[in-house]
């Protein structure tokens, strides 16, 4: 079976060793038409790798009781990964739509082996923010045509401040620069290579997507990025140029990465690998879910004014187990703050 998964193209960061552990470790099996893999808002014990046939992805909408299908998926993608990152109920219901052979891995199977080879969690979950990086782009630049602005989300930087550690958060304050970037300066231009991964300590970024439209380009507005924000992340996860441009809507401070250095520290530092890696999976997969709010989908997303239900957890809700460790990225970046004013 190694063979097979090490010619699926989606799978890029993954090695051999990887996949003959995958292969070897998981369960295949062929599943008939009208299987249900994953059910939304019922607790996935794995996440699966699609051998051959495809899948129907699906997920419920705030006005209707119909399901809406959003996406299919085929041979060499992997099903199950936003739950296995963030630990919260899948969002979206999976059906086979012809039959379809598919490896199941264990969720337990997984963490354990992660746990015993630092190199493996590594690839792994760059493997994953890959793949999230590239449907984000999918549904970014469906909101854009569809002109849907996302509203504010919690700050992406302590989805990363709450994975990383002090160690970590002191080297990129130590070889990071200080940018002091002025209203109009352009960080990111569209369909460019990105030079760094920016943190967004002061200021209001905004995020243009450039699109033809009746034979003219039209550049809209997707969002707004406050203090606290991550930029270039996309770019830097798929090693290609940007998906969007990032332009200084006011005066504003940045803690610039450079991708090279960045890469280089990522190769030699196996641990901070997988935190970096997975805590970027965990920004992208909120912004994936944030856009999904804001199409309409979703099981259940807070409206302003109604009474909260004790037994249904939202979508656009901050779970219980991730306040804490959100509190303490809170206090790291404002640590980081004040020590970058002091120099």
């Amino acid at each position: 079976m190694a063979p097979l998964l090490t010619q699926l193209d989606n799978l890029k960061v993954l090695q051999t060793p990887d996949l003959d552990w995958i292969s070897q470790t998981g369960a295949i099996s062929k599943e008939p038409t009208g299987s249900v893999l994953i059910q939304e808002g019922q607790p996935a014990d794995a996440i699966y790798f699609i051998l051959q046939g495809s899948v129907a992805v699906s997920i419920s909408q705030s006005n209707s009781d119909l399901d809406q299908e959003i996406v299919r998926c085929g041979s060499g993608e992997i099903i199950g990964e936003m739950s296995f990152v963030d630990d919260r109920l899948p969002s979206a219901t999976v059906k086979t739509v012809e039959p379809t052979e598919v490896l199941s891995l264990s969720r337990r199977q997984l963490q354990l082996k992660m746990e015993r080879d630092p190199d493996f969690a590594a690839r792994f979950y760059q493997e994953l923010a890959g793949i999230l990086s590239a449907r984000l782009r999918s549904l970014s630049k469906l909101l854009a045509q569809n002109k849907i602005v996302p509203g504010q989300a919690l700050r992406k930087v302590l989805f990363l401040f709450a994975v990383l550690n002090d160690n970590d958060i002191d080297w990129m304050v130590t070889r990071g620069s200080l940018l002091d970037a002025p209203t109009g300066t352009v960080l990111i231009q569209q369909d460019q290579p990105v030079e760094a991964l920016y943190f967004l300590l002061k200021g209001n970024l905004a995020v243009l997507f450039s699109m033809m439209v009746d034979g003219q380009t039209t550049e809209r507005e997707l969002a707004r990025r406050a203090s606290g924000e991550i930029v270039g992340e996309m770019s830097f996860v798929e090693a290609g140029n940007a998906s969007a441009s990032i332009k200084c809507a006011e005066n504003s401070l940045l803690l610039a990465l450079p991708q090279q250095m960045l890469r280089e520290k990522l190769q030699r530092d196996r641990g901070f690998a997988t935190r970096f890696y997975r805590a970027l999976s965990l920004v992208l997969i909120d912004r994936l879910r944030e856009g999904l709010v804001q199409r309409g989908f979703g099981q259940k997303a807070y409206v302003e004014g109604q009474q909260l239900a004790s037994d249904v957890e939202y979508e656009d809700e901050i779970p219980l187990d991730v306040l804490e460790p959100t509190l303490l990225a809170g206090t790291r970046f404002k640590w980081m703050m004040n020590r970058l004013q002091r120099n």
